[in-house]
């Protein structure tokens, strides 16, 4: 699916889509991630090329991003995914009733599986922390207004490798109407700490 192979960092994090036209460092020092289009044959976070990624770097770790999210439309999302042939995503994500976090979960998504929502609750808080701790090959995902408000959502999760290098860390940030003037989320900070 993917023709590049090669991988460029922003930020310390990698993706392999080339050129990269949906995040650019802002002037106050935030990743500005711009929502792209899902293409309509994308069943999943799995067929997306605008993911940020990194190799997960141990069994067990904690990795927290801190954003701001200025959706313009509904069902855009920015979010955090722990990647592999089965995954487990926390977002934030503009409905009509307002913003929500979600935790949604794919089976088998190297097969072409959907991805299905989990668990979600209302969310209104301009600094949005997103939360995944990996232990014993169980994840968990969190999210709340600031690192000490951390609320868990959805259930624990066994992390599944991807098809080359193992499980993936990833960013990302999705549409699904056609506009020249998306929404965007910008990243203060993304951190991975292990034991």
């Amino acid at each position: 699916r993917r023709r590049h192979t090669r991988y460029i960092s922003v930020t310390g994090v990698q993706t392999c889509a080339l050129p990269i036209s949906w995040a650019f460092p802002t002037p106050n020092g935030t990743l500005r991630m711009f929502s792209t289009l899902t293409p309509d044959s994308a069943k999943s976070l799995w067929d997306l090329p605008n993911i940020l990624g990194q190799k997960t770097p141990t069994d067990e770790f904690t990795a927290t991003v801190k954003l701001s999210f200025a959706a313009k439309f509904e069902k855009e999302r920015f979010g955090l995914v722990l990647l592999g042939l089965d995954y487990a995503a926390v977002s934030i994500e503009k409905r009509k009733e307002g913003m929500f976090i979600s935790y949604a979960e794919c089976k088998d998504a190297d097969k072409g599986k959907p991805e299905t929502v989990k668990d979600s609750y209302a969310f209104n808080s301009k600094d949005i922390y997103l939360r995944i701790s990996m232990k014993d090959g169980m994840a968990s995902c969190s999210a709340g207004s600031s690192e000490n408000d951390m609320k868990p959502i959805g259930n624990a999760f066994k992390a599944r490798p991807g098809k080359w290098v193992g499980a993936k860390l990833g960013l990302f940030c999705t549409r699904n109407n056609v506009t020249n003037d998306a929404g965007f989320a910008d990243v203060d900070w993304f951190r991975v700490s292990g034991k």
